[in-house]
């Protein structure tokens, strides 16, 4: 579904490239210098990490638990949904293959299948990403449209994975268009800007998107979900929330990483309090 985002899809890529050895217990332990002189020591780490780290940013799916409204106190978002739908297909545009397009992500209603999206007027291509991991491995092939096919990859700052690493677009062989190469954290910015930004009373901060489930074979099911993410660098979470485990008009309480919320769906109004 097309909740998901780069934050999600890219953030379990970056923070693996640092996982097994911080930037500062690297630097603690006087091997920092070492790491940046020798290729094949940066490779380990990354290898290291990957098998640790990549799952750990998409957590479980939210159980709602049906609370009474007398426990809502304090509303901290009402976001209307449609004006939040599948804001994500739409994270950047360029000159992908023959024409203009905005490029974003999907996935299926469990999380499992992750797609590249490209779309225009015409309609949306949801391209497989098959396993996430091979972005920072020899990258991944996408077709934009009938004539097009581009790779994509991320090459890794390990001293500064989440932002400072480079994502990367290049059309293959003699397919139109143009190459793009940006930050990684100029491409995190640019999913906030397409989620609904709320805080807890604690003042943690999290994104919220919704969008349709991608369907096996291609095209959109009619189900859609939620996406609750805190980002938090190499620490970041995300919370996927069916809509259809929501009773409307019901308030119930879902944790977000110890961090209790009641969300109300009244109609086209999803209502977040605590």
């Amino acid at each position: 579904m097309t909740k998901i985002t780069f934050a999600l899809a890219l953030t379990p890529l970056l923070a693996a490239a640092a996982a097994a050895q911080s930037p500062e217990a690297l630097s603690a332990a006087g091997e920092a210098n070492l790491l940046r002189s020798q290729p094949a020591l940066q490779d380990q780490v990354r290898a290291a990490a990957e098998l640790r780290d990549a799952q750990n940013v998409l957590q479980p799916a939210l159980q709602p638990r049906e609370v009474s409204a007398f426990r809502v106190e304090s509303v901290l978002t009402s976001v209307n949904l449609a004006s939040l739908l599948d804001r994500n297909l739409h994270v950047l545009t360029g000159q992908f293959g023959a024409g203009t397009k905005d490029m974003g992500l999907a996935t299926d209603a469990g999380f499992k299948s992750f797609y590249f999206t490209f779309t225009d007027a015409r309609g949306t291509i949801l391209s497989p990403m098959g396993n996430p991991r091979d972005l920072i491995n020899s990258g991944v092939d996408v077709r934009v449209d009938a004539q097009s096919t581009y790779t994509l990859s991320v090459s890794i700052d390990i001293f500064n994975p989440t932002r400072g690493s480079t994502f990367q677009m290049t059309p293959d062989g003699n397919s139109p268009g143009q190459t793009y190469s940006m930050r990684t954290g100029q491409l995190l910015d640019d999913v906030r800007a397409r989620a609904a930004i709320f805080s807890t009373n604690d003042g943690t901060q999290y994104w919220l998107f919704y969008g349709r489930d991608a369907r096996a074979g291609g095209g959109f099911s009619g189900t859609r979900s939620l996406l609750f993410v805190q980002e938090a660098g190499t620490s970041t979470k995300a919370w996927p929330l069916a809509q259809s485990a929501l009773k409307p008009g019901v308030p119930a309480s879902v944790n977000l990483g110890g961090n209790a919320v009641v969300v109300t769906l009244r109609g086209n109004t999803l209502t977040v309090s605590q």
